[in-house]
């Protein structure tokens, strides 16, 4: 593993200091803050989950200076709430993800899905697209960054390819396209695959080594802010392989079947939509074909 001196851009939080209770929501409070979530970005957070919604949004109102939630919602209404408005999206969608995440999904794309797209020209006619739709921090996206460039080393040869990373959150887009990640993070990779696709720290950041992608991938990738049900906003994205991964869960069902139908018009024919495995399309839309659960193919 290469080493490589850069620095971050975060400090370390103080720890030790003894923070103030969070603000409590009343029941219509959380009602008003749920609504205009979804009027915001079509996110549905049960307005039961008021627990949730403290947590998540109590340091917020502390460093605001708010000490309840009354104040904070006039803010979010207001001329000015708009940039408030995008902040509460961001602090209520949980950014889990990892590198191999459900790794079944890229054994079947290494093992079939690749070699079908190769097969039909995609890669060499035209460029072969992987579209990450909600990529958070980026790990989803840069492993199958890593899966195309090993298979571009086997029997499938020299492809071109790119890969599309999309989210709501601007703070997650950072990150993925910083492509800076911990040791933790970097579990899921094998040794090898480190070797080959990371860059070491040469000093320890926040006493830490961290990794990051190397500039061969990092200069094939693209990263978009979208929201999935604003389809007059997303950039001309065209896909060979979308990644629709544990983001419907924050849709309702007919939203969710709005967000398939955008995605599914940028899917070429002969592509595949890949969805959580929690998440298989009880009724795929016209033309969407399962091929395994959670995998489907356009025709």
């Amino acid at each position: 593993m290469q080493a490589m001196a850069f620095s971050s851009g975060e400090s370390a939080a103080a720890g030790g200091a003894t923070l103030p209770s969070a603000p409590r929501l009343t029941a219509s409070e959380a009602g008003l803050l749920v609504a205009i979530l979804r009027d915001h970005c079509g996110l549905s957070i049960p307005a039961e989950n008021r627990s949730f919604l403290e947590l998540r949004l109590g340091r917020r109102l502390r460093n605001l200076g708010l000490t309840s939630f009354s104040p904070y919602i006039a803010l979010l209404l207001g001329a000015e709430g708009a940039t408030e408005r995008q902040f509460l999206a961001e602090s209520l969608v949980t950014h889990t993800t990892s590198f191999f995440r459900e790794r079944a999904h890229f054994d079947w794309l290494n093992d079939e899905g690749l070699p079908a797209l190769a097969q039909q020209g995609t890669g060499r006619i035209s460029d072969l697209v992987v579209w990450s739709a909600a990529c958070s921090t980026g790990q989803e996206l840069w492993t199958a960054a890593i899966l195309l460039d090993r298979a571009c080393r086997g029997p499938l040869g020299r492809l071109r390819w790119t890969v599309v990373g999309t989210d709501l959150s601007r703070s997650a887009l950072r990150r993925a396209q910083g492509a800076t990640y911990s040791e933790e993070e970097i579990a899921g990779l094998p040794e090898d695959w480190r070797s080959d696709y990371l860059l070491r720290s040469s000093r320890p950041v926040g006493g830490r080594h961290v990794f990051r992608i190397i500039p061969e991938l990092r200069r094939r990738a693209q990263f978009h802010q979208i929201n999935l049900l604003d389809p007059g906003r997303m950039p001309g994205i065209t896909a060979d392989i979308i990644f629709l991964r544990n983001v419907l869960i924050y849709f309702d069902l007919p939203d969710q079947g709005r967000v398939i139908h955008q995605l599914c018009t940028r899917l070429r024919r002969g592509g595949y939509l890949l969805t959580g495995h929690s998440e298989s399309l009880v009724q795929p839309p016209p033309g969407l074909v399962p091929v395994q659960p959670s995998i489907y193919r356009k025709d």
